[in-house]
């Protein structure tokens, strides 16, 4: 009888465990295909014109969908999705929302899509979200306040839709956020003070936004932040004097073009981390201070575009505090009211510098001593300043040079023939200096040079062939200078040029054929030269050319057909040369002025209105007698 009450027990113990063992699978059953159903029902309601959810499909488990992560197989799985990654698969449609029935997901990534409309309230209701990726969308109306209130949320990111309205206070909430992304909107209003709540924040960007106000002081006392950017609003006020106390792990701050103002507070050079500071384009006063040398790991210092003042010693104190910076890569100090000189001290700064800018001020004196100390130098901008004196042959230590710009100072003496090494050289800037002398052949060896300004100087001699052979040339300004000779055949090389102006010089001889090689240029001056002989016909095959200056030289013939048919051509001045003949009618002709051919007193026109109007004789212009070798020439 025991053993019979035994086997009675195992029975209904085995019958009971059975019993769970299967109503737990309905369950799991059922969850799966709950959870399967939902991401259906989103498939359903959104446009995928690329069909990247083209393996979402009920006769394969979920779970091995594209973009679907679910929780591992363990024994608590039911098949429940952790991550709905559908990032740049051009989904289109409105933000579903019965993502939320997925009630253990934890990451939402449908970033870089063409979503639109606005962004519920009910996105709360996905209360176990960590992680919102929403940014590169078109999402309009404002943030719902509700999102503060998603207690377990670390990462949101809305940056770059088209949204509205004010940051939610109620953001403060958000206790666990370490990133928050609201860049690249429409967002107006101040920025919230609730903010200095989020003690866990790391990363904060705001920029290009239209807030206003001032930075409130409760966001720099969050010791955790690591990069900050308020770029790109209309912030406004002091910076808050506290700015440095609080925020020992800060490596970046942006807060370029607002409307910021005051002195930059001494406590920011407590932040001994940063590494990336940017205030340019503010209205920031006073002198630049001395103390920025404190920020050893600072790679990046952008003052430009503020009302700095200063004077030279001011200047050295600057400058000899940043060799402190060994490891700055970038330096402006441009458009500021800064005077006086500092060649001796700029020898101080890193020598991994690669951009400097200091242009736009009044700075003076000669060009600074020891430029061959930083061989990783870029970019170097020092135009618009009151510079003087010859440049060193030294420049030639910078064979990383990319630009220079040393326009609209006071240099004189010839430019050194210091070009040979710059193999990287993009853009060569000398204008409106006083350099004389003849151009150096050397800039022939820059062979990716794309411009090449060096108009309003004093330049002679004849313009080098072998800068013609630089196939990558875009632009040409050799204007007002004392250029002499003929315009070098190898000039139809320049297969890219696009802007030419060699104006206002002493050129002279007939102009080659070859300018039909400049497949595509767009604006040509060669007005106030001494060239002479017919206009090309050539020039008419410039299928691109919209602005043509041969005024005020010595041509001569008829004006060629072809200029006629140029079908882009605007302006066109003739003026001012030996043209004779009778005046094209058709084309950029019909709505030529008399200014444009008026110096030229052999043209004519057959039609009574367009003589009269182009300032020409009327008469049958086929009846002149020209020269035959005239003829033949035009």
């Amino acid at each position: 009888m025991a053993s019979i009450n035994l086997l009675l027990l195992l029975f209904i113990i085995s019958f009971f465990q059975i019993s769970h063992l299967f109503g737990r699978i309905h369950v799991e059953a059922q969850s799966s295909n709950f959870e399967r159903d939902t991401l259906l029902s989103f498939k359903q309601n959104v446009g995928d014109p690329q069909n990247s959810l083209s393996n979402w499909t009920k006769i394969t488990p979920h779970c091995t969908w594209s973009g679907v992560s679910c929780f591992d197989n363990d024994s608590t799985s039911t098949g429940q999705v952790r991550l709905l990654n559908l990032t740049n698969l051009g989904l289109t449609g409105f933000l579903p929302v019965e993502l939320c029935n997925l009630t253990s997901l934890q990451n939402l990534n449908l970033a870089m899509n063409s979503f639109h409309g606005p962004i519920l309230g009910s996105i709360s209701n996905c209360c176990n979200l960590k992680m919102i990726f929403l940014h590169d969308n078109k999402f309009t109306g404002s943030i719902p306040r509700e999102i503060g209130y998603m207690s377990q949320l670390q990462v949101l990111d809305f940056s770059v839709n088209s949204l509205t309205g004010v940051i939610p206070q109620e953001f403060g909430n958000l206790s666990s956020l370490t990133y928050i992304a609201l860049a690249w909107n429409h967002l107006h209003g101040q920025i919230p003070r609730e903010f200095g709540h989020m003690q866990n924040l790391q990363t904060i960007q705001l920029f290009h936004n239209e807030l206003t106000g001032e930075i409130p002081d409760s966001i720099f006392n969050i010791s955790s932040l690591v990069y900050i950017s308020f770029a790109n609003n209309n912030l406004s006020g002091n910076l808050p004097k506290n700015i440095g106390i609080s925020v020992p792990n800060l490596t970046s701050l942006y807060l370029a073009t607002n409307s910021l103002e005051g002195e930059v507070p001494k406590s920011l050079s407590n932040i001994s981390s940063l590494q990336f500071l940017e205030l340019f384009n503010n209205k920031f006063r006073g002198h630049i201070p001395p103390y920025f040398g404190n920020m050893k790991k600072l790679t990046s210092l952008k003052l430009g575009m503020n009302a700095f003042s200063s004077n030279s010693q001011q200047n050295s104190k600057f400058l000899n505090s940043l060799k402190n910076c060994t490891q700055l890569q970038v330096l402006w100090i441009n458009n500021n009211n800064l005077s006086g000189g500092f060649s001796s001290s700029f020898v101080n700064l890193s020598s991994s510098l690669q951009q400097v800018c200091i242009a736009q001020n009044l700075f003076t004196g000669t060009f600074p001593l020891g430029i061959d100390s930083f061989p990783n130098l870029i970019s170097l901008s020092m135009e618009h300043n009151r510079f003087t004196g010859k440049l060193p042959n030294s420049l030639s230590a910078l064979t990383k040079l990319q630009s220079i710009a040393l326009f609209a100072n006071m240099f004189s003496g010839e430019i050194p023939d210091v070009f040979s090494n710059m193999k990287q050289l993009y853009s060569l800037d000398l204008d409106q200096n006083r350099f004389s002398g003849r151009i150096p052949r050397s800039i022939a060896d820059c062979k990716t040079l794309n411009r090449v300004f060096l108009s309003e100087n004093r330049l002679n001699g004849s313009i080098p062939r072998e800068i013609f052979l630089s196939s990558g040339l875009v632009y040409l300004n050799l204007s007002q200078n004392d250029l002499r000779g003929p315009l070098p055949s190898e000039i139809g090389n320049l297969k890219q040029l696009t802007n030419m102006d060699i104006s206002n010089n002493q050129l002279s001889g007939n102009l080659s054929s070859s300018l039909d090689g400049c497949v595509s240029l767009q604006k040509l001056s060669l007005a106030r030269n001494k060239f002479t002989g017919p206009i090309p016909k050539s020039i008419g095959y410039l299928a691109s050319l919209d602005e043509l200056d041969l005024s005020s030289n010595y041509f001569t013939s008829q004006i060629p057909e072809e200029l006629a048919s140029l079908p882009l051509l605007k302006k066109l001045n003739l003026s001012f040369n030996h043209l004779e003949g009778k005046i094209p009618i058709t084309g950029v002709f019909k709505s030529l002025g008399s200014e444009s051919l008026r110096g030229n007193n052999k043209l004519c026109s057959a039609n009574k209105e367009t003589a009269s109007k182009l300032g020409v004789s009327q008469m049958p212009c086929m009846d002149i007698d020209f020269p035959k070798k005239e003829k033949e020439r035009g």
